[in-house]
């Protein structure tokens, strides 16, 4: 997984500024890949690496009971060129894994079109991962230890839609991850 030294996206964690909002065009397809493009005022950027997001820590005289509202929204439009093709299914997405996802939460809400999907990630931890973590046997109770600061965590999730056609379809993993520097909170 590559990652980008400069997060792509930061939350910034002021009194008057504790959310961040970045805009998407998926363009889905029945047996390729799908393209993710990040939008911004200026242009339309293909995702094809991870995205990061970075929650910043409350500094100097920022409450730092501030950090529990920050939250970023992503929001994801079908392309236009297939919008009369697709819409998303059910909530959206399938998760597939999320890597000490305790220390995160994540909601995803579709409009009444089912052309927008807006995925909001919230209640981000300082991120580690947990020593210790066994996926193979989720019958068996495990000790776990909170393991070295890490420098993002995954959320590892497929764009779920349904075509025309009646046939669902999910995406690959768009390859998001999050993280909080530090012990801060």
């Amino acid at each position: 997984m590559t990652i980008a030294q400069h997060p792509d996206i930061q939350v910034p964690c002021n009194e008057d500024n504790f959310s961040q909002t970045a805009h998407f065009t998926l363009l889905p397809h029945t047996s390729e890949s799908w393209l993710t493009f990040h939008v911004n005022t200026e242009s339309s950027t293909l995702l094809t690496e991870t995205l990061s997001i970075e929650f910043q820590n409350p500094k100097g005289t920022t409450p730092a009971g501030l950090a529990v509202k920050q939250f970023a929204e992503l929001v994801v439009t079908l392309d236009q060129s297939v919008a009369d093709e697709w819409v998303f299914y059910g909530n959206g997405v399938e998760y597939c894994g999320a890597g000490s996802n305790c220390q995160y939460n994540i909601s995803t809400s579709i409009d009444a079109s089912g052309k927008v999907l807006t995925l909001k990630v919230t209640d981000v931890g300082a991120t580690y991962a947990f020593a210790g973590v066994d996926t193979g046997n989720l019958d068996k109770v495990i000790e776990v230890t909170q393991g070295e600061d890490t420098a993002y965590l995954p959320i590892s999730f497929r764009y779920v839609a349904k075509h025309n056609s009646g046939q669902i379809y999910m995406s690959q993993d768009p390859k998001i991850v999050v993280r909080r520097p530090g012990a801060t909170l």
